[in-house]
């Protein structure tokens, strides 16, 4: 796609609002039939939550769930929220911003209520309601064929992210807060109001709310450098200015205060974050084909087909694939942002496409299927959503032998009565969180900062002196890491040290020195 000179979306005119994408002919079916049928917003939600309940295991997954969820009981527990770590020995006591609680209290409850059965269906609750909010959102800035279209890559990118964390539970807002600012900036006005609250609720979510702060102030800009026809910079700058403070402003409405605005910079500024954490690292192409397909699909729009953005909108989507090419864990931000900041314009040059081709009765049917469903439709989705997810509560889920889940391991070293201070794969703490184990390190980077991290993974490695020196300085006692942890096999030949037990998930040393310690 290339850039129009101009910005904005040019209004559908009258000619092309005629196409029958927009205002079909209704095919023969019974009225009675029709008002039975939901509308796609419905579909599509029905089929991401049947999609996230037809393997629900991958949900759990990530071992950053149990540290949620640890987290949030510890708060039910005891009333209030752990500024400073509960949870590491190694820096115990140490101020720690607990920027996910509300998400985390959310997930907690829910785990004691309802177990893991809960908190995966909570889960694809919160990802179909995210999925039909976007479509609905898409049908109404455009062309029923084409948001279908961008549906496709966008549910594709969010799948690998289908995980029971935080940024799940936010993803609806997110779609909100975006649909609200594209439809304040294409309709040539301030954004509404009662956004604001979104803001709030997302910035007690979950960290992504920055994103939203930065994606409103980028079309305050665009705003005020491309002022539509009776539009004037000034009252332009005045009115999105405004609201971007007030956004700002309202943001800082959490327990954190402006702890929880800074703390995702500090994360951004730990260098050796990306060598750690696999979401925070690029995407390997093979295993990301919808992202191919956005940029690829981008390149075909402009060259094969002359589909045209304005100049700002063209900045916007290629910052958009900078981010998702440049960390996994931005794909999300592509997925939602990205179709509705181009939707509007790219709907009236569809449409002059479509109009020479001959619409079928099923075309029309489909496009039918753009209006709010009727009640007798709304209970039929509500009754098959049911269904979902009543088949999903008959098979009770229990987490073992995930990547996630060292329990046979945790389970032989409670055997062996091992006590004192672990060295632990960074990935295991989150586990040993939920079991009530002092971790060397967990999944929460931004508590132990950059520099620890450093020496933590240089021991990991197996390189000396710096594993000697963080064994010695923490009087480690037993360790649980992976198998192919460099460190492992450091172990099997570290004076001091033997292997006590090994399995495909996990290799447990014991200091057989006590006076090591």
């Amino acid at each position: 796609m290339v850039a129009r000179s101009h910005a904005g979306t040019a209004p559908v005119s009258s000619e092309e609002s005629s196409h029958p994408s927009l205002t079909p002919v209704m095919p023969r079916v019974g009225a009675a039939s029709r008002q039975f049928i939901p509308s796609w917003p419905w579909i599509v939600g029905l089929a991401a939550l049947l999609r996230a309940l037809a393997v629900p295991g991958p949900l759990l997954h990530d071992p950053d769930t149990y540290m949620h969820v640890a987290a949030g009981r510890w708060m039910l527990a005891h009333g209030a929220l752990p500024f400073h770590d509960p949870f590491s020995y190694t820096y115990a006591g140490a101020p720690w911003v607990p920027h996910e609680w509300l998400a985390e209290i959310v997930l907690g409850g829910v785990f004691d209520l309802t177990g893991w059965t809960g908190v995966v269906l909570l889960t694809a609750i919160s990802f179909a309601l995210a999925m039909a909010v976007l479509m609905r959102l898409l049908l109404h800035r455009g062309d029923p064929f084409l948001a279908l279209l961008l549906m496709i890559p966008s549910f594709g990118l969010l799948l690998p992210h289908l995980l029971a964390r935080p940024h799940i539970l936010a993803l609806s807002l997110m779609v909100v807060w975006c649909g609200g600012m594209i439809a304040a900036r294409d309709e040539g006005r301030a954004p509404a109001l009662w956004l604001l609250p979104v803001m709030a609720l997302w910035a007690n979510l979950h960290a992504g709310f920055m994103f939203g702060l930065a994606f409103a102030a980028f079309l305050g800009g665009e705003a005020v450098l491309w002022p539509g026809e009776r539009e004037s910079r000034r009252s332009n700058a005045c009115r999105w200015g405004l609201f971007v403070a007030a956004a700002i402003l309202i943001s800082l409405a959490t327990p954190n205060g402006l702890a929880g605005l800074l703390q995702p910079f500090r994360l951004v500024a730990m260098p050796s974050l990306q060598s750690a954490v696999i979401e925070w690292q690029a995407p390997r192409l093979p295993d990301e084909p919808m992202l191919e397909l956005w940029a690829l699909g981008a390149v075909a729009a402009g060259f094969g087909f002359g589909l045209r953005l304005p100049l700002p909108r063209l900045i916007l989507v290629v910052g958009l694939l900078y981010l998702a090419f440049g960390h996994l864990r931005h794909a999300d931000l592509l997925a939602i942002a990205g179709p509705l900041a181009i939707i509007g314009s790219l709907t009236p040059q569809v449409l002059r496409i479509l109009r020479p081709l001959p619409i079928a009765t099923l075309t029309e049917f489909f496009a039918r299927l753009t209006r709010p469903a009727s009640p007798q439709a709304t209970a039929v989705a509500l009754a098959l959503a049911a269904l979902i997810c009543l088949s999903a509560i008959v098979r009770p889920i229990e987490r073992a032998g995930d990547p996630a889940t060292p329990a046979a391991a945790l389970k032989a070293a409670e055997a062996l009565e091992l006590t004192g201070p672990v060295f632990n794969e960074y990935q295991y703490g989150s586990y040993l969180i939920f079991k009530g184990v002092p971790t060397f390190i967990d999944g929460r980077m931004e508590l132990y900062g950059g520099d620890f991290l450093d020496r933590y993974l240089a021991a990991q490695r197996g390189a000396e002196p710096a594993l000697s020196e963080l064994l010695d300085h923490y009087h480690v006692a037993w360790t649980l890491l992976k198998p192919d942890d460099g460190a492992v096999m450091q172990f099997d030949h570290l004076a001091g040290w033997r292997r006590t037990y090994t399995d495909e998930q996990a290799v447990i040393h014991v200091r057989s020195d006590p006076a090591g310690q």
